[in-house]
Formats: C-alpha cells, sequence, structure tokens
C-alpha cells in the first residue's frame, strides 16, 4: 500500500486534505528554525526555513526543501551548495529579517563567508555547509539533499517554531 501511496503523491494526484486543513495540520509540527543561505551573482541570498531534515549518517546528509517561487531558490540551484544557520534562541529577529523581503539581507547580520563562499551567521547555534548531490521536484517545491562537507556548532539551544509563534526549549 504504501508504494501506491508514493506513486500517487510523485504523480500529482489530488488528495482529500486541502491546502488549508494541510496548513492547519503542518503548524502543530514543531522544528528549528533556520536560516537557508547561499551566494548567486555576486550576491548572498538566503531565507528563513523549518523544512530542513537529515536523512543519513553515512555519508552525513540532510534535505532541504525550497519553494519554486523563493527568490533563493534558483541560486542555491546554479550555486550547487547551500549552509544551513540553526539560528540559536536569542535569534528571533535574524529569523524575522530573513523572512522578509530585505534586498540586502547580510547588511544588518553578524556573518562570515566560507572558503565555498557561502554565508553563515555568527552565532548560529549550528552551521552546516553541504553540496547539492540530488534535486527532486516535488509540486510547487524542490527537495535539495546535500552532502554535509562542513560544519559547526557553537553549542546555544535552538529557536523553535511552532503554531506560527517562535518560542525556546524548555529544560528536557
Amino acid at each position: 500500500m504504501s508504494e501506491n501511496l508514493v506513486c500517487d503523491v510523485m504523480s500529482g494526484a489530488e488528495s482529500d486534505v486541502g491546502a488549508d486543513t494541510f496548513r492547519s495540520i503542518m503548524r502543530h509540527l514543531a522544528g528549528s528554525v533556520t536560516v537557508i543561505t547561499t551566494e548567486g551573482q555576486g550576491q548572498l541570498h538566503g531565507f528563513t526555513a523549518t523544512a530542513v531534515c537529515s536523512v543519513c549518517a553515512t555519508p552525513p546528509t540532510i534535505l532541504i526543501v525550497v519553494n519554486k517561487s523563493a527568490r533563493t531558490h534558483p541560486h542555491i540551484d546554479s550555486k550547487g551548495f547551500f549552509a544551513v544557520n540553526v539560528l540559536a534562541d536569542n535569534q528571533k529577529m535574524i529569523a524575522e529579517h530573513f523572512a522578509g523581503k530585505s534586498d540586502n539581507q547580510f547588511s544588518i547580520v553578524d556573518h562570515t563567508i566560507t572558503e565555498r563562499g557561502l554565508p553563515v551567521i555568527t552565532g548560529a547555534s549550528v552551521q552546516i555547509e553541504c553540496k547539492i548531490v540530488e534535486r527532486i521536484p516535488v509540486g510547487t517545491h524542490t527537495i535539495f539533499v546535500g552532502r554535509v562537507i562542513g560544519a559547526g556548532d557553537a553549542a546555544h539551544a535552538p529557536l523553535l517554531y511552532h503554531d506560527a509563534r517562535y518560542g525556546q526549549v524548555a529544560h528536557i
């Protein structure tokens, strides 16, 4: 049965769940807040996202899901590299900044540039550099599968997003 479900989803078959219902349901998934960054055409680009997932540890691989209409999408696709900055719990303003439509996004955000030309945000809980190894188009989005080629850990608690609100990890 699961094979048929995968085939139906990948073929674009209609769902019994409407888009608004789906969005409402997905708001119940808490996730770490990230800023996906890259470089393209001589400029730095980034956007706030929670659609980031570990794929496997050997070799270290993650995936990101990017709307094809997002202005950063073509830059990630053409560069072939991206960075995932897992924001620290004190970086809510950075999350909100990259969720907006600012033209010069990095002008007010402390960052460094890696050897591969990727911007990474200073003070982020974790910074992960990836080389794209696969692109999977699904509906309005592209799943970019990235081999982890660099990482840094600042050991800060991550900023979380749940039910359209930012939050912090309570003592677990």
